[in-house]
């Protein structure tokens, strides 16, 4: 027997899905529901709960219980109680509950391959560790990202209409075909434009932007309305209702959860009824409760996330009426709010399923047999088998990496095939750069001016008119944009295996390629616009010493590496076109053992050799800037090139 299995693992609860022997996949009741809360107890005897028993324990000693593990996956450990436990192991009990339960429907066999879910937006590190709490559970397991596997799964449900004759919308799945999905989940509020795009011999999902809300979703819901709930019952004996609320004796603590559990289930027939009554222990009378009470508690936080979908929208270069559908997913979007709010922001009536809280789960298992590497990574996540320990975006944003000196050059960007805008003017500094940095700047190489640089050429066969010129610039902006929201942030390691060679130095996972720098370089600027990486040597940080360099993708609107000639005809045409600047082009340049594309860049005081790789859609520029000491540089250099990796 062969048994598949998908498991959404989110913030508040998490759903599973199998398919045996091939057949259509079902859902696997946990606790007698479609979903599973994913919160964990830990108790004294070394005992991890999970689910509905762990929310039971926890009227025993709250301190024990973690209702959100998804929401600590960047700490590491976890203090439960007493005990520590690694954030990998408490993950790993939620997926071995999961999978235990689909293993039980096909009579224990073993599962073959394990479909793991994960929002658009997370890097290497972070699922890397899914991958890590899936040890053991199954013989394969792959990684879908949440948007994509509800865009195959509502590409299936509405096919077309000789198949599904009650379908609402159009969208079948073509290439093509863009989507946008709000998933309003337990603990989060995420939004992803997802597109699907031909690939090879068959087509699959891109995610062109994403965006979330991580500190709203259906749990802050419910904590709104048990507030509300208190203010209506509370007056009656505000005493008993603070013991009720914050009453640290068990009986306070089982009454609690269950008034909990009843204000949850207010929530949702709010969703399908005008009013409900809650249920109150004594003293206090059953609070009544109406649609109109709830919409006027959440409207804020949803206005946030209907808005939070148009600039998604927006992120991606693409107007909502341009969009096959928007749909919604997460329990918290069966809210006829939600469904309002996202059509007067984005004139698009957006569409949802029934149990909406499954459709990530449902549409997992269909992911994988659309994503012909099986594994859901975006563009930009980098590879799941980096060594060592990668930075995520959150903890980018509180490490300490060097900021560059007014006096280091980093903008710029080399010559570039057809898919890059022309240069635009220079724009302010970016927020939260000190002032007298200069603001990283599109085309021109690697130069401290914010703007410059060669003219771009049109594509091959242009007649050079301006509206298919506007029309090439603004594919190329709206895709750079698009993707921004995919970056992953550096990643830190001693080693980096590649086969059986091993490779010392520093490897920086981004974007869609990574590669491996010297122990002793450290990144100075990651221009996120450009998806452009920064290294310098790191007695070179302080100092004005140009030594550096530049590594930056450029999304091209053909297939690079397929279409060489074409790429390389047209860098010989926009360095040809400023030919005291660029020199020594050579088409075919052997260069750390690999065929690159070459030329040289004259400055005032410093060379800059530029190679250039391709893979797809992307060509990866590695300029090496001697100015001081250009041995090191070409160490440095040769190294990058040799270890340049694309990953997407």
């Amino acid at each position: 027997m062969t048994l598949r299995v998908a498991v959404d693992f989110g913030t508040s609860s998490t759903c599973v899905v199998a398919s045996m022997n091939g057949r259509e996949p079902q859902l696997v009741v946990l606790d007698g529901q479609p979903i599973m809360p994913s919160a964990v107890y830990a108790a004294q005897d070394g005992t991890l709960f999970v689910g509905q028993e762990a929310e039971r324990q926890a009227a025993v000693d709250p301190s024990r219980f973690e209702p959100t593990p998804k929401r600590r996956i960047d700490e590491g450990e976890l203090l439960l109680g007493d005990t520590v436990l690694s954030v990998v192991d408490v993950v790993h009990a939620v997926l071995r509950r999961a999978v235990s339960e689909a293993r039980r429907l096909a009579g224990n066999a073993e599962v073959t391959l394990l479909v793991l879910t994960h929002p658009a937006e997370w890097g290497a590190v972070r699922t890397r560790l899914l991958r890590q709490a899936a040890g053991q559970l199954a013989h394969e397991v792959a990684l879908v990202p949440e948007p994509v596997a509800a865009a195959v799964f509502h590409a299936a449900t509405f096919a077309p209409a000789e198949v599904n004759q009650e379908r609402t919308v159009e969208f079948s799945g073509r290439p093509g075909d863009t989507v946008a999905v709000l998933d309003v989940g337990g603990g989060t509020v995420d939004v992803s434009v997802v597109r699907r795009v031909p690939s090879h011999a068959q087509s699959r999902f891109d995610v062109l932007a994403t965006r979330g809300d991580p500190g709203f979703g259906g749990a802050d819901i419910d904590q709104a309305l048990l507030e509300h709930v208190g203010s209506l019952v509370s007056k009656a004996d505000t005493e008993a209702w603070d013991q009720l609320v914050q009453g640290r004796e068990l009986a306070d603590r089982r009454r609690r959860r269950v008034l909990r559990q009843d204000v949850r289930g207010a929530k949702e027939t709010l969703s399908r009824h005008a009013y409900t009554d809650v249920p109150m222990p004594p003293p206090f009378a059953d609070a009544h409760v109406t649609r109109e009470d709830l919409e006027r508690l959440v409207r804020s936080p949803l206005g946030r996330a209907a808005e939070l979908a148009k600039a998604t929208i927006d992120a991606a270069g693409v107007r909502p009426k341009q969009l096959t559908a928007i749909f919604l997913v997460g329990g918290s979007s069966r809210i006829p709010m939600v469904s309002r709010l996202v059509h007067e922001r984005t004139g698009i009536v957006p569409t949802t399923l029934d149990q909406p809280e499954t459709v990530v789960a449902r549409g997992a298992l269909r992911a994988v047999q659309v994503l012909p590497d099986r594994t859901g990574v975006l563009p930009g996540t980098g590879s799941a088998r980096l060594a060592g320990r990668t930075l995520s975006r959150g903890e980018a944003r509180t490490a300490v990496v060097s900021r560059p000196s007014a006096a280091t050059p980093l903008s710029g960007t080399p010559p570039r095939g057809a898919g890059r805008p022309p240069p635009v003017p220079a724009r302010g500094p970016a927020p939260g750069r000190p002032s007298g940095v200069p603001a990283m700047s599109l085309p021109s190489g690697i130069s401290a001016a914010p703007q410059g640089g060669p003219p771009v050429a049109p594509p091959p066969g242009s007649a050079g008119g301006a509206s298919r010129h506007r029309r090439v610039m603004f594919a190329a902006v709206a895709t750079v944009a698009a993707l921004v929201a995919t970056v992953v942030a550096l990643t830190l390691t001693i080693a980096t295996n590649d086969d059986e060679t091993a490779v010392q130095g520093r490897t920086y996972a981004q974007y869609s390629y990574k590669f491996v720098a010297p122990q002793n370089w450290t990144q100075t600027g990651d221009n996120v616009d450009d998806r452009q990486v920064v290294v310098k040597p790191q007695e070179a940080q302080t100092s004005a010493d140009d030594d550096l360099v530049v590594v930056q993708e450029i999304v091209l609107p053909y297939d690079g590496g397929a279409q060489r000639e074409r790429l390389a005809r047209e860098l010989r045409e926009q360095t040809g076109a400023s030919a005291e600047t660029y020199t020594q082009f050579t088409e075919h340049h052997r260069y750390a053992g690999r065929d690159v594309i070459h030329y040289r860049e004259k400055k005032a005081a410093a060379t800059v050799h530029w190679y250039v790789l391709a893979h797809g859609t992307a060509q990866v520029s590695i300029g090496c800037q001697e100015a001081r000491m250009p041995a090191r540089v070409r160490t440095a250099c040769e190294q990058i090139v040799a270890t340049l990796e694309f990953t997407n």
